[in-house]
């Protein structure tokens, strides 16, 4: 068993307070930034500049919050209906990952439209990265004690303290490591020889049957159909695009 008392602050200037959960996130940034505005130097991508790699990644990470903090309230909204302001509250956590994912790639697909650039091209290219960001992103949950797992008696549960005396699976934990054995996916995979999508299919598919089962230990796992969670009938939508995506690229 482990107490997890861990605060979340790691600075505090008045009202305000710097979280490890915002620092993954802002060089989580920087880093898909840097990959994509790489591939723009050697001239891998058409018609990407590493001016439109900067607006892509920042448009895609703007609707991409506003996507996953929008499922979040929605998925969650008794926490707030209380005290409203928090909604904005984003740097304290509370994010969904499928409305990022919906949010992010609808804003990069309406710019690459408008330059001409292949939007499966920059999802192969910052898949890679994302899943990696992903992974500490997970560590920030655990340490900002949400996305709960349900009671434990196993010997590595964990009791969040700020929360309760309840010994709870880290199912935070259980997802940050299926992100970083994602990571290694994508990173193989990267190596071969591969035909445009393939990456983004890989991702799509893999992140959706681990996230399927990660969630099976949530405590928010609330039935819908088929003893199915809300995010986890997207996820299966997740494999079958991912499964007509890499179907595409074969072709």
């Amino acid at each position: 068993m482990f107490i997890q008392n861990i605060n979340p602050d790691i600075l505090n200037i008045g009202p305000f307070s710097i979280r490890f959960y915002g620092i993954v996130y802002a060089l989580g940034f920087l880093w898909v930034t840097h990959v994509l505005s790489k591939k723009a130097e050697n001239g891998k991508i058409k018609n990407l500049t590493s001016e439109k790699a900067v607006d892509l990644v920042t448009i895609g990470m703007i609707f991409g919050l506003i996507g996953a903090r929008l499922i979040h309230v929605i998925s969650e909204f008794s926490l707030y209906q209380n005290n409203l302001l928090d909604i904005f509250a984003v740097w304290k956590g509370g994010l969904g990952f499928h409305g990022g994912l919906i949010g992010g790639i609808c804003a990069m697909y309406l710019y690459c439209r408008k330059h001409k650039i292949n939007l499966l091209d920059i999802l192969d290219t910052i898949s890679i990265p994302l899943a990696l960001v992903t992974a500490f992103g997970r560590v920030a949950n655990f340490i900002n004690s949400e996305h709960l797992g349900f009671p434990s008696a196993q010997p590595w549960c964990v009791v969040f303290q700020r929360i309760d005396d309840v010994c709870r699976h880290p199912v935070q934990i259980y997802e940050g490591m299926t992100q970083l054995a994602l990571f290694g996916i994508l990173l193989f995979a990267s190596t071969r020889k591969h035909k445009r999508g393939m990456i983004t299919g890989i991702y799509l598919i893999s992140y959706a049957i681990f996230r399927i089962i990660t969630d099976f230990f949530r405590e928010t796992h609330a039935v819908y159909l088929f003893s199915l969670s809300g995010s986890q009938m997207l996820c299966i939508l997740m494999i079958i695009i991912g499964g007509a995506v890499i179907y595409s690229s074969k072709k």
